[in-house]
């Protein structure tokens, strides 16, 4: 795949700056999502950053595998513990549109009220 560089995408009407990796995150504006690069075939790396809860975490994560399109093989996700939450990185090889799909799911299901 070719590298064509980094783009950002504005997200529920919020645009987000890229952010190096020694700048420390805040929860405002705490959606940032990379598109790097596509092949031939459409699809791209994407990625990511999102702050969260405890209790969002366990229903986001539950919310991206039931999802009707599987997870991708190449897929990526962590949680770093962040004051009273964490900060989930999720890095994909899919479909920007598959991806954005899923993200926005999983987000909707933490949105909604109890």
């Amino acid at each position: 795949m070719e590298e064509r560089g980094e783009l950002v995408k504005p997200f529920r009407n919020t645009w987000q700056a890229l952010q190096s990796s020694k700048t420390r995150r805040t929860r405002i504006g705490s959606r940032t999502i990379r598109f790097l690069g596509y092949d031939d075939s459409g699809t791209a790396v994407n990625q990511v950053d999102i702050w969260m809860t405890q209790e969002e975490l366990p229903v986001f994560i539950d919310a991206l595998v039931i999802h009707p399109i599987p997870l991708p093989t190449d897929y990526l996700q962590t949680a770093e513990p962040d004051d009273n939450g964490f900060w989930v990185r999720i890095r994909s090889h899919e479909s920007p549109k598959v991806f954005v799909s899923r993200l926005s799911s999983a987000i909707g299901c933490i949105e909604q009220p109890a």
